[in-house]
């Protein structure tokens, strides 16, 4: 027969990683490069550590460019600069799956298991007819360079040798049929190990691309440009659970009901998880708190729910229900590290599984 032992104590968070975030992207930001831009050219000509990964072009715009080619006014329109006084512009969208794409490189290989953060702005060129409806970055191994101007889709990608990629999808802030400011893209990811080169642009042929619906017929002609800039990748710190201690899982984690889990608290669940995924010997104990308003009857079985509800999401996520315990003590026990009741209803443990 199995037991489980747990033992509470106060907790404490560990953050593992440097205090200081680092763009870990070479010239996220466009500013260093060897000439004013006056027409259209490879990156690599004119842009330090940025190259075009297919045969299409690309352009860049910059404050000292000529008339085409300068910022915030050029010949797709008119807009300043999201940081600095340069930026790119690619085609995401154009007649026959032609695609544009800025190709960057990291300042080192990322690292196995630990997540990163990766944000850039995109603004709608002015002379663009079509909207994509959403977007996507690709990591690569390896600088990689394709003969002809089609889209980069999946199966072109597995058809390269000794190249090992992966698909990151983007979420926008606001809508990317937006001209007038700069939308930020935003994507968060545990890092496989090989990530060294970075993909910027549309990676599905124009059958795959959700466009934003507007009240046009889809013309050949139509397409859908964007101005790119200041892209930035940090190494986010990595969150460990020291044992035998009591951890806290937020202030009033719970929606109005109180005892469904708010997008902060399933947010929190979630890194929960990935720590019990990746350290199998670990089991967790939940204990929920309430205030001592009401029937203490009824406060305890809110308790229940409260720690039942982080049960439930672990275990939807994938951790096997004997590795996880929960109860629900009411009014009848203090929390950890002095914290009111009122404020803070769930505490957990995590401990070594203990085997006769």
């Amino acid at each position: 027969m199995r037991s489980r032992i747990f033992t509470l104590f106060s907790f404490s968070l560990c953050i593992c990683g440097g205090l200081t975030a680092q763009n870990l992207i070479s010239n996220g930001g466009f500013e260093e490069f060897s000439a004013c831009p006056s027409k259209i050219v490879s990156f690599s000509e004119i842009l330090d550590e940025v190259s075009l990964p297919t045969s299409s072009s690309g352009d860049y715009f910059n404050t000292c460019g000529t008339k085409d080619f300068s910022a915030p006014e050029n010949f797709r329109g008119v807009q300043e600069a999201a940081e600095g006084k340069g930026y790119t512009g690619l085609y995401f969208y154009a007649l026959n799956d032609y695609r544009e794409y800025a190709q960057l490189n990291t300042t080192k290989t990322l690292r196995a298991k630990y997540p990163y953060k990766m944000s850039f702005q995109v603004s709608l060129a002015e002379t663009s007819t079509l909207a994509v409806k959403n977007m996507a970055l690709v990591l690569t191994n390896t600088k990689i360079r394709v003969p002809n101007s089609k889209a980069l889709t999946s199966s072109r990608m597995d058809l390269l040798a000794d190249v090992d990629y992966r698909v990151i999808p983007l979420k926008a802030d606001k809508s990317l049929s937006n001209k007038e400011e700069w939308v930020t893209l935003t994507a968060e990811f545990d890092a496989k190990g090989f990530e060294n080169h970075m993909l910027i642009g549309n990676f599905a042929n124009n059958n795959a691309t959700s466009l934003i619906p507007n009240d046009k017929t889809v013309m050949p002609n139509d397409f859908s440009y964007y101005y790119v800039d200041n892209l930035v990748l940090e190494e986010l710190p990595r969150v460990d659970y020291e044992q035998d201690k009591i951890y806290v899982l937020e202030e009033n984690p719970f929606e109005p009901k109180g005892y469904e889990l708010d997008a902060e608290a399933i947010a929190n669940v979630k890194k929960i998880f990935k720590f019990l995924k990746e350290n199998a010997e670990v089991q967790m104990k939940i204990t929920g708190h309430s205030n001592d308003a009401g029937n203490p009857e009824h406060n305890k079985f809110i308790s229940s729910l409260r720690a039942r509800a982080v049960a439930l999401y672990l275990k939807k996520l994938g951790i096997n229900d004997s590795r996880l315990v929960w109860e629900g003590v009411g009014e009848s026990k203090d929390l950890g590290k002095g914290k009111p009741k009122e404020k803070t209803q769930v505490e957990f443990v995590m401990t070594n599984i203990e085997r006769e």
